[in-house]
């Protein structure tokens, strides 16, 4: 009984989550909210006998989860935290009742000669994906198997995730890297957490500090408050429209140049991540015309209302208004065709986090169009070295490390100070 409630309250959890964070779907989507909204009224009714007394907010769930024991199966060393699965190696018969617990993703740590049977084909019988970081050794634990299984851990309350190994004592570290670089928890807490999980080898645990003293090193803080005044309730729209809408801006003289280098084509669903006042919102709704879809995505409530407000009054049907936060441009997953982010990725606050959402709402082979400032110490103006965080070669690995492959940098005539880049869903 309780694990079936968790299903179904993980099932509204989600349907919340994309009912929320939009005001309007195009039609194709009403059959996925007629779903939800099953599972939300399902919902309602345990809570209204008292099932439940408290619930969890999207925003929170990093936070208010809290790692506990519990049994499933026959698992060995099985720990919850929120969606996520933290384990020791499943059966098969395992496999399915974590579905059955809303797992979509499975996670194997182990080298394939550690298992006597096919773990690969059992996880997508059932419908699930499968995902092999091997490593045995400290010194096979690379950074490529903290980057891959972080992307997918930070999406795991979304889309859950079940990682394991033989123990969970790899499970540990790579627990221990997550918690402190997704989920921003301080290192002593991080590692109380990854021991409780089965942490035990001090060279895993070595490897994952190492991972995780890298990282900060090579992240460049966003200079305080930079988004400050776009979360301000009193934001002077009309302000913005005069210094975004002016052909003295280089994205918006060459608008039409950089709406031709994004590809786009007509039935296309497009993200415009870091939307401003929406003129290249509506740029790509005229593009992707009437059997296409525009997300205008931002964490400014004044800019997407303006957004609206232009929208109804131009007679503009397909753009969706989407407030965003500073870890998730809160988009469904396998939703967009083409994400452009524009004057935008130096602003982002957690970029791993939030581009962990981006590469989620991407379909498979998607592309990410990015234009950001060019930032050359002895060459770029005051404004541009203190206000943007890093240089083009820094953002370009950051996005790689992602899941995007690099592809190409195109020269648009008019910029001087702008440079765009093209990257592909991997």
């Amino acid at each position: 009984m309780k694990l079936a409630l968790e299903v179904v309250f993980r099932k509204s959890y989600n349907a919340c989550w994309y009912l929320k964070h939009t005001e309007h779907y195009p039609f194709r989507t009403l059959p996925k909210i007629r779903t939800m909204t099953r599972y939300l009224l399902l919902a309602a009714l345990i809570l209204q006998v008292g099932v439940f007394s408290k619930s969890v907010t999207a925003e929170d769930a990093s936070t208010s989860f809290k790692l506990e024991s519990i049994e499933l199966g026959t698992i060995s060393n099985l720990h919850s935290f929120g969606a996520t699965l933290l384990c020791g190696q499943p059966s098969a018969s395992d496999l399915a009742k974590a579905k059955e617990r809303g797992i979509e993703h499975v996670i194997s740590l182990r080298e394939l000669d550690e298992i006597d049977w096919n773990q690969a084909e059992a996880v997508e019988a059932l419908g699930l994906q499968y995902y092999h970081f091997a490593f045995r050794s400290p010194e096979s634990l690379t950074d490529e198997i903290f980057e891959n299984s972080l992307k997918l851990l930070a999406n795991s309350q979304m889309s859950p995730v079940m990682l394991h190994c033989a123990s969970a004592n790899r499970v540990g570290a790579i627990w221990l890297a997550h918690r402190v670089l997704n989920d921003g928890l301080q290192l002593a807490e991080a590692r109380d957490e990854a021991k409780k999980v089965g942490l035990k080898t001090p060279a895993f645990e070595e490897k994952a500090l190492a991972y995780i003293e890298n990282q900060k090193a090579r992240k460049t803080d966003v200079p305080e408050g930079i988004n400050d005044r776009f979360l301000d309730a009193n934001l002077d729209v009309s302000e913005w429209l005069g210094r975004f809408e002016i052909e003295s801006r280089e994205v918006y003289f060459a608008r039409e140049k950089v709406l031709d280098a994004c590809a786009i084509k007509p039935g296309d669903s497009v993200a415009d991540i870091g939307a401003g006042t929406g003129f290249y919102s509506r740029l790509f709704a005229s593009a992707v015309g009437e059997t296409g879809w525009v997300y205008a995505v931002d964490i400014s409530p004044r800019f997407l209302e303006h957004i609206n407000r232009k929208s109804q009054s131009d007679k503009v049907t397909n753009i969706t208004s989407v407030l965003c936060t500073d870890q998730s441009v809160r988009l469904p997953p396998n939703s967009v065709d083409v994400a452009f982010i524009c004057d935008t990725y130096h602003h982002f606050e957690s970029p791993q986090a939030t581009m962990a959402s981006i590469h989620r709402a991407l379909k498979p082979g998607g592309t990410l169009v990015v234009i950001d400032f060019e930032r050359i110490p002895g060459k770029s103006r005051e404004f541009i070295l203190g206000h943007v965080r890093a240089g083009k070669e820094v953002f370009q690995a950051e996005i790689v490390e992602s899941g995007f492959q690099f592809i190409e940098e195109l020269k648009i005539p008019a910029f001087k100070e702008n440079y765009l880049l093209r990257f592909q869903k991997k």
